[in-house]
């Protein structure tokens, strides 16, 4: 059987090839699309996963509403099951940046608190921030490629100048993008005042995380907090959407390369009507000319998709290879990604060969063998 098929699609060599290509440019959009979906996903589970322990207070107005003032870090720490709080200010490195998700972001945090806040990550080289530091900071992975600096180099920031003294090791989080400075310093040169972007707390060992955020939002007026659960639910949330968009664009363009199957299956029984006709004559079963006419279709799916995930394989890593020389790492085909991709074209392939299939074994030898 597995010879016929091969015999059958070698016989329409162009057809066959230009249906395999159209489910190869649709299985390139779901590794392409798929890949950074999975990139998202990943740094923020690792983001995450760094941070999990803090509870986010921050102003009424929202979080990086820039209304909670470093005195309000004074007043969380005060409310019982609170080990420690402290101000962080978040802003854009680069002028005119914002602080969309991957962007490089200054992170202004109290020096003595540079080892808890920058802990989970490892100090590849120089040291962490320490009480008395002025115009120093330590910078990410992602920002020490980007700019080609490290220990000893200076960056601009807000048209001053802060001498590198520590680079952290590669996390795959936010981290890596990544600046930080003293917090007064940050304060200055954003000219924010007192103000701070939000204040993390600590809850003490063994204490509940979504408790202790509800009693600090109600002991300290004027805040907000948003317990680590709730983060993970509402960052879910965001990545879901995105990933709905993205990977629904990458489905459409490989559905289109299934009705390309669809088209040539239908076309190649048209042609083979007196062959099927014959073989029903010599004695095949309906389910030999079912597996026949599917088995066609879904090789034909998986060809596409080998040849997609190829296609998409090299074009991610040739893009991820190019973007790496700006910090910045965009892509990431995981395993997950290639079995959903592969099945996906052996079902698209399958699924589209049915209908033919069935108009094939549905004929009778002698309507068949009549055709012309």
């Amino acid at each position: 059987m597995f010879d016929i098929i091969l015999r059958n699609l070698s016989q329409r060599k162009i057809r066959t090839a230009l249906t395999i290509f159209g489910i190869g440019l649709g299985i390139f959009a779901i590794i392409v699309m798929g890949s950074m979906s999975e990139n998202f996903n990943k740094t923020f589970e690792t983001s995450f996963a760094l941070t999990a322990d803090k509870i986010r207070v921050f102003g009424s107005s929202g979080i990086f509403g820039g209304s909670v003032t470093t005195s309000k870090a004074a007043e969380v720490r005060k409310v019982p099951g609170v080990y420690d709080a402290y101000g962080l200010l978040m802003a854009p490195l680069e002028e005119g940046g914002g602080m969309s998700f991957g962007g490089n972001q200054v992170i202004g945090l109290p020096p003595e608190k540079s080892h808890t806040v920058l802990g989970p990550v490892q100090v590849k080289e120089g040291r962490d921030l320490m009480r008395g530091d002025r115009y120093v900071t330590v910078i990410g992975s992602s920002i020490a490629t980007q700019y080609d600096i490290g220990v000893g180099d200076r960056i601009e920031i807000q048209d001053k100048y802060f001498t590198v003294v520590g680079e952290l090791e590669y996390t795959g989080s936010f981290f890596d993008a990544s600046a930080a400075v003293p917090l007064d310093i940050a304060q200055d040169i954003y000219d924010m005042g007192n103000m701070v972007s939000m204040i993390f707390a600590i809850p003490e060992e063994g204490v509940d995380g979504d408790l202790l955020a509800k009693r600090i939002k109600l002991s300290v007026d004027g805040v907000d907090t948003l317990s680590p659960s709730e983060l993970e639910e509402e960052a879910k949330q965001g990545l879901m959407i995105f990933s709905v968009i993205t990977v629904s664009a990458a489905v459409l363009a490989a559905i289109i390369g299934g009705l390309s199957v669809m088209n040539t299956m239908l076309m190649s029984v048209m042609e083979r009507t007196k062959e099927f006709g014959i073989l029903k004559a010599m004695g095949a079963e309906r389910r030999d000319i079912l597996l026949m006419t599917v088995g066609e279709a879904a090789i034909m799916g998986l060809l596409g998709g080998l040849l997609g995930l190829a296609c998409g394989w090299v074009a991610v890593s040739a893009m991820n290879l190019w973007l790496v020389e700006k910090g910045i790492v965009l892509f990431l085909v995981t395993p997950r990604l290639v079995a959903i991709a592969m099945l996906f074209a052996i079902l698209l392939g399958t699924l589209s060969g049915i209908y033919p299939a069935l108009r094939a074994t549905g004929m009778s030898p002698m309507e068949a063998l009549r055709y012309e």
